[in-house]
This record gives structure tokens, C-alpha cells and sequence, in this order.
């Protein structure tokens, strides 16, 4: 796994804990919003689209 790809699934797991909490009906905690808002960000910068993040999801949307 190079470094691009580890920051894509890093990113997509920061994702995913956010959804999943909000799933369970637990509030997303700021410090964990404030982690995804900044692997979103790391992944943009490394020329990820948002979409291309959910194939490294748990809980990536259908798309077909």
C-alpha cells in the first residue's frame, strides 16, 4: 500500500466511524469530525474525488 492509497482508507474510515455512530444514534463527537473533516481534506490534496473514496468504505452507497 503506498502512502496515497493509506490516505485514502484513512480518510474512508473516518467516514465510515462518523456514519456508523450516526447510525447508532450516538452524536458524532467534535474531535472525531474534526479527524475526518481533516483526512477529507488530506485525501483531496493527494487528488482523491470524494466518490473514488467508497471503495475503500464499509459503508460506501450504491452507486450502479
Amino acid at each position: 500500500m503506498d502512502q496515497r492509497e493509506h490516505i485514502a482508507r484513512q480518510a474512508a474510515g473516518a467516514v465510515d466511524d462518523a456514519i456508523e455512530a450516526y447510525e447508532r444514534g450516538e452524536t458524532v463527537d467534535p474531535v472525531d469530525v474534526a479527524v475526518m473533516r481533516t483526512n477529507l481534506q488530506a485525501a483531496r490534496e493527494a487528488g482523491f474525488h470524494p466518490f473514488e473514496l467508497d471503495r475503500y468504505r464499509r459503508t460506501a452507497p450504491d452507486r450502479s
